[in-house]
């Protein structure tokens, strides 16, 4: 007689049987002010950049206040629901927020609470489904060509301060840059052999480009160098006590020659005034959008674009034709 071929029994005992003998922990809930600080260290290690740190910090403890006084639990970030994002947003409409305001709030909360969601400590990111509120597509006021000679006519350009003030006023309008990428300059960026060029480093989206002179540029931008001399710092742009200039002055002294210009009274003047003109003027002289992106450091084109929608020749050009 043949014997019974016995198959051995397994050591380990079947999970699910395990899990109705040992009950699962507990996980401990985690609050929203931990997990953004948690949050803004990771984007940190991450290497993103200090302004977009800065961006999430803001945005985030502007929904914890208001989440707060909509009386929603921060006590665990689990809990919180769509229903409660929802009724954030009616509460900032309520309120008269800017649209794009309330867009970047959500962006900053989307962003966090995917972070949550890949951290397992939430179970469904609450902003998931909400969609951007639509807002109006506008582009803020420009300068005329006779606004803008009447602003760089402005500084007394026999004095120090004065010829900077012109050579940041004209690199603004013949760079188009921002405010941070104009102070962030070094004198190494500005390279005067050839044509002369502007390399821009600390760029926005992080991507340095390198922008031609204008003949202007270069004359102006090589008389203020010789008189800035050889200092301790880099700086491109420095104060009467030659330190590099802050953002905060910059912004105040070409509010000051708005006001001594009269310009102020027609357009506000900022950094960003300046930028607009640059790209309206290159979209009416029909530079191309590729370029023009090139050359503002714009991430995407639906910016340009619009300049082209507004400012665009081919409007003119085509409503004649078909009529011959």
């Amino acid at each position: 007689m043949g014997g019974i071929n016995m198959a051995r029994r397994k050591a380990a005992i079947s999970t699910k049987v395990l899990n109705t003998l040992v009950p699962k922990k507990e996980e401990k809930s985690k609050d929203f002010q931990t997990v953004s600080k948690e949050f803004l260290r990771h984007c940190t290690i991450k290497g993103l950049s200090p302004d977009t740190v800065k961006f999430y910090d803001k945005e985030l403890k502007g929904l914890f206040r208001a989440f707060h006084e909509l009386e929603v639990s921060l006590a665990d970030v689990n809990a919180m629901q769509t229903e409660d994002v929802e009724n954030w947003i009616k509460y900032m409409l309520k309120n008269n927020r800017a649209v794009s305001s309330i867009n970047a709030r959500m962006r900053a909360g989307r962003t966090f609470f995917n972070f949550c969601l890949k951290k397992e400590y939430v179970e469904k990111n609450p902003f998931e489904g909400v969609h951007q509120l639509k807002k109006r597509h506008t582009i803020g006021a420009t300068f005329t060509k006779k606004q803008l000679e009447r602003l760089l006519s402005a500084p007394d350009i026999t004095q120090f301060v004065g010829l900077r003030d012109f050579a940041i006023m004209l690199t603004f309008a013949h760079v188009g840059l921002r405010l941070k990428e104009l102070c962030s300059l070094k004198v190494q960026d500005v390279i005067f052999n050839g044509n002369g060029e502007v390399n821009i480093q600390q760029a926005k989206n992080r991507y340095a480009r390198r922008i031609p002179m204008t003949k202007r540029l270069k004359t102006v931008l090589k008389a203020y160098c010789e008189e800035r001399g050889i200092l301790e710092n880099d700086a491109l742009f420095v104060s009467v006590e030659d330190d590099p200039i802050s953002p905060r002055t910059v912004q105040e002294r070409l509010k000051h020659y708005g006001h001594t210009s009269n310009v102020e009274k027609e357009v506000a003047v900022s950094p960003h005034a300046f930028r607009r003109t640059f790209c309206r003027l290159k979209v009416e002289a029909g530079v191309n959008l590729f370029v023009l992106q090139r050359l503002t450091g714009h991430s995407d084109l639906e910016m340009l674009q619009r300049y082209v929608q507004i400012y665009g020749k081919d409007l003119e050009q085509a409503i004649e034709k078909g009529f011959e």
